[in-house]
């Protein structure tokens, strides 16, 4: 069970860093907001 689980969050830990990668400079979906984005984020999309 524990495999099973920490598997599970290895994948959706995976898939957050893409999300974050991916949505880095670019405005939220109702261009009204966009958040100041963390170093740490600009180093990763390069």
């Amino acid at each position: 069970m524990k495999k099973i689980k920490k598997s599970f969050l290895e994948k959706l830990a995976a898939c957050s860093k893409y999300a974050a990668v991916k949505a880095a400079g670019s405005t939220s979906a109702a261009g009204c907001h966009q958040p100041k984005e963390p170093e740490a984020l600009k180093k990763l999309k390069k």
